[in-house]
């Protein structure tokens, strides 16, 4: 839901107690108030979803026996010391997006479960 923010021509943001139009002050003062009184509409930017982080760890537990064969095609690519190195592994991260390229159906549902908490 957007939240709107109205700012007086001083750049000040309304915070509440009313606005003051043709000499009376208005409580809960409507779209049109605010206008009429001089004030500007902004409606903030919706911030796009971070992108989903999975823990290097729970991935490793996750794949159990068959992580030998994953560790192999990573370093085969030249991403393992990547992969290592990342605290965690983003969605957007450009060495895990390579590294889910070789996940079976399988092993790509088992994701879901090796999301990072913070």
């Amino acid at each position: 839901m957007a939240v709107t923010i109205w700012i007086d021509k001083n750049g000040v943001i309304y915070h509440g107690g009313g606005i003051v139009l043709d000499g009376m002050r208005h409580f809960n003062p409507s779209p049109e108030q605010f206008r009429a009184a001089g004030y500007t509409e902004y409606i903030p930017p919706t911030p796009e979803p971070a992108p989903k982080r999975y823990s290097k760890l729970k991935i490793i537990r996750a794949l159990g026996d068959g992580w030998a064969a994953k560790k192999a095609q990573l370093e085969s690519a030249g991403l393992y010391d990547l992969f290592m190195a990342a605290q965690f592994m983003a969605e957007d991260d450009p060495a895990f997006a390579a590294f889910c390229e070789t996940l079976t159906e399988e092993e790509r549902a088992k994701l879901e479960e090796c999301e990072y908490d913070e």
